[in-house]
C-alpha cells in the first residue's frame, strides 16, 4: 500500500515524542481567538488532548490542517491580572508544559497619588527651594509604565522636574500673593496616555514686621533628573531662567557625570549611556558683571 503525503505526515507526527516545554506569547486585550505565538505541538485531529493549569480556561486548543495543535485565547487577557501562564497539554503520548507570556499594551492611564495641594510659602523663599513633590502610578510595564510630569500651561515661577515630580521655585515671589500650578502626567507609550491633572496652590505671605527684602542669592542649586531612556547627545534639560541679569552655569556632580552643561546657555546634554536613572547637581552663578572664573 502506498501512503500519500498527508497520511505519511500524520503518521510521523503520531510517532514523534512530545517536547518537554513550549514558550509562547500573546498581547494583552487581543481579540478572542487570537493564536498564541510560538506554541505548536505535534498532535493530530484524532487525538484527545486536554489543557490544564491555573486559569487554563482562558485558552483553548485548536487543531491545524498539518496535524499539529495550537493554542488560542478564549477571552481578552489582562496582563495586570496574569502576566505569565503555566499550562500543561495532556496527550496520549505524554504531557507538554506550555508557558504563555502576556505582553504589555499601553492600556492604563497614569494617575496621581494624592490630589490637589495647598502650600504656604514665604515671599522671600530662596530660589531653587523645593515646594512640593508629586508622585503618580501607571499599571503598565516597562516604558509604557514610565511617567513624566509637566506643567500645563508652563509657569514662569515654578519648574517641574519631569522624572521626579519635584516642584521648585525659580522666580522671586515678591509682589505675588497667590499662584496656581496645573500639574499633568503622561506615560511613555508610543501614543502617550495623559492622566487627570492636579493643582498646586501657593499662598504667599510676609512676616508681620516689614523688613528690607533679602538680596537674591548669589548661587542657586537645582536637582535635575536624567531619564533612563535618553540617548547619547540628547538635550535633557535647559536650566530655567533666573532673575540674574548676568549668570553662568556649573556642574557640581562628580567627574564621571553622565551629562555636560553649556556654560552660557544652561543646556544639559547626555554624554554616556545610563543603566539606571541618575541625578546630577547644577549650580547657577550670579556674576553681576564680575569676571567669570574657570570651572
Amino acid at each position: 500500500m502506498t501512503l500519500t503525503g498527508p497520511v505519511l505526515l500524520h503518521l510521523l507526527l503520531l510517532l514523534l515524542p512530545v517536547s518537554a516545554r513550549y514558550f509562547g506569547h500573546i498581547a494583552e486585550n487581543s481579540p478572542v481567538g487570537t493564536p498564541v505565538s510560538g506554541v505548536l505541538l505535534p498532535g493530530g485531529s484524532h487525538l484527545n488532548a486536554t489543557l490544564t493549569g491555573d486559569y487554563a480556561s482562558d485558552f483553548r486548543l485548536v487543531h491545524h490542517r498539518d496535524h499539529r495543535l495550537g493554542l488560542v485565547s478564549a477571552k481578552a487577557l489582562d496582563r495586570e491580572f496574569i502576566a505569565m501562564y503555566q499550562l500543561t497539554v495532556q496527550l496520549p503520548r505524554g504531557a507538554a508544559a506550555v508557558q504563555v507570556e502576556v505582553s504589555d499594551r499601553n492600556d492604563n492611564i497614569p494617575r496621581f497619588i494624592g490630589g490637589n495641594r495647598t502650600v504656604e510659602v514665604h515671599a522671600l523663599t530662596p530660589l531653587g527651594t523645593e515646594l512640593a513633590r508629586f508622585d503618580a502610578k501607571d499599571g503598565d510595564a516597562e516604558s509604557n509604565g514610565r511617567v513624566t510630569f509637566y506643567a500645563s500651561p508652563e509657569s514662569h515661577l515654578l519648574h517641574v522636574a519631569p522624572q521626579t515630580g519635584q516642584v521648585r521655585l525659580v522666580r522671586s515671589l515678591l509682589g505675588v500673593r497667590q499662584a496656581t500650578l496645573r500639574l499633568c502626567v503622561r506615560d511613555g507609550g508610543s501614543v502617550a496616555l495623559i492622566g487627570d491633572p492636579v493643582f498646586l496652590h501657593l499662598n504667599v505671605h510676609r512676616s508681620g514686621n516689614p523688613r528690607k527684602p533679602r538680596a537674591v542669592r548669589e548661587d542657586v542649586v537645582l536637582s535635575v533628573s536624567v531619564p533612563q531612556q535618553a540617548a547619547l547627545g540628547d538635550l535633557l534639560f535647559t536650566v530655567p531662567d533666573q532673575r540674574f541679569q548676568q549668570r553662568w552655569f556649573q556642574m557640581l556632580s562628580e567627574a564621571d557625570s553622565p551629562v555636560q552643561i553649556e556654560r552660557d546657555s544652561g543646556r544639559v546634554y547626555l554624554t554616556r549611556d545610563l543603566l539606571e536613572p541618575a541625578e546630577v547637581l547644577l549650580k547657577i552663578h550670579n556674576s553681576r558683571g564680575k569676571k567669570r572664573g574657570s570651572l
